[in-house]
């Protein structure tokens, strides 16, 4: 078994040099566009009358989609007791120093760094993953159940933890150390549990195996494959007590193998049988940002705007007129999100882009105004097609 190492970020600190870490952003991009271009000419040359190339192609599939993850492979990280020694103050200072000497193309660069940021809440949800994975070493399985309102998080923190442990081909095996399916829609019977997990060790099924097949076909490739650590996200799905059953049965069969099952509501999931129960009885929930919990998030984020001028994010009351305070960016920005981690890295993202577009110096509230109403009518920039457009100027 080996030690999960630790994870790879980099501190968001007095030390960051913003060109150094423009050079990672590049650098990851590259490989990302080129991982991309790869798989795609692969999934364009399957022969798909093949059953089986149809199962590859469903494998690079889910691979194509995780890999955008590997944009941010180190992503930043503002650990709280740094803001206590240094301060908010000190560290934008210390950034905005560095980000009038960036071109167009580099402060749009920049912004990649938003598509995932090490929190404060996903860095105890990481230590508490990393501390399953090691209770393997005393013989000892920990489930958990992950949950959070939809949009908090869960599915993007869980992509890019399995890109941290992507696949690798050794002489004699698949190495996969983590796996991470979305359970299906279908209750009707298993077997699509069964060849999704199947498929994420990155082997095949016959159309012909029936339920025992598959599940020893499983138990077999979770040993021959070094898997760690099994996640199934959206496990909601899985409603039918039946499946429930089988998917206790793959944890007995597998009993060296941690499973974390994810879900808006996994408490209820559990609810009414006591085995099931049991074996998933402890739980991590992102909960949604409102009032100091939001102040915080956005204080964080406005460290990172590669702008000459504060935006105020964090800013609940604005008191240009004593008489008449009006609502501040974060007032607004809880009232138009509920406090969806999704929605606010959508809304400031977005913002930044036009800003950047428009030559502003700052975010200002009636950009995001213009911003949100806009996202609601669907019209949010794809940044990732953004990126490929664009990747050769950066």
């Amino acid at each position: 078994m080996t030690t999960p190492s630790p994870t790879p970020t980099v501190p968001l600190d007095l030390h960051l040099d913003v060109q150094q870490r423009l050079q990672q952003l590049r650098r990851w991009q590259s490989d990302w566009r080129q991982d991309h271009e790869r798989l795609s000419s692969q999934l364009r040359q399957l022969d798909l009358n093949h059953p089986f190339a149809i199962q590859r192609g469903a494998q690079w599939t889910q691979l194509l989609h995780r890999l955008r993850m590997k944009l941010v492979q180190r992503p930043l990280e503002v650990a709280p007791e740094v803001i206590q020694s240094v301060g908010y103050e000190a560290l934008r200072q210390h950034l905005v120093g560095q980000f009038p000497r960036l071109s167009p193309a580099e402060r749009l660069l920049w912004l990649q760094n938003f598509l995932f940021i090490m929190t404060p809440d996903l860095r105890r949800l990481n230590d508490k993953l990393a501390a399953v994975r090691s209770y393997r070493s005393l013989g000892q399985r920990r489930n958990f159940l992950l949950g959070g309102a939809s949009g908090m998080g869960k599915s993007t923190y869980l992509d890019w933890y399995t890109t941290q442990h992507l696949p690798t081909v050794e002489a004699e095996r698949n190495h996969v150390p983590v796996i991470k399916i979305d359970a299906p829609v279908s209750n009707h019977t298993p077997k699509p549990l069964f060849q999704r997990m199947i498929l994420a060790c990155g082997m095949s099924y016959l159309r012909s195996d029936n339920e025992e097949d598959l599940l020893m076909k499983l138990a077999l490739y979770f040993q021959t494959c070094g898997t760690e650590l099994l996640v199934i996200d959206e496990v909601e799905h899985i409603h039918s007590p039946q499946l429930k059953r089988r998917l206790l049965e793959v944890s007995n069969l597998a009993p060296q193998i941690p499973m974390v099952c994810a879900s808006c509501h996994p408490t209820g999931w559990v609810t009414g049988d006591a085995e099931v129960a049991g074996r998933w009885n402890d739980y991590f929930e992102l909960r949604q940002y409102t009032g100091d919990r939001l102040r915080q998030l956005l204080a964080y984020l406005e460290l990172l705007l590669p702008f000459p001028e504060p935006s105020a994010l964090a800013v609940y009351t604005l008191e240009t007129d004593k008489r008449n305070p009006t609502d501040g960016p974060a007032r607004l920005i809880e009232r138009w999100t509920g406090g969806v981690l999704r929605d606010v890295m959508i809304l400031v993202l977005d913002a930044s882009l036009r800003a950047l577009e428009q030559r502003l110096p700052c975010l200002t509230p009636s950009l995001l105004e213009d911003t949100w109403r806009a996202i609601q009518t669907h019209q949010v920039t794809d940044f990732l097609a953004l990126l490929q457009r664009r990747g050769d100027s950066v």
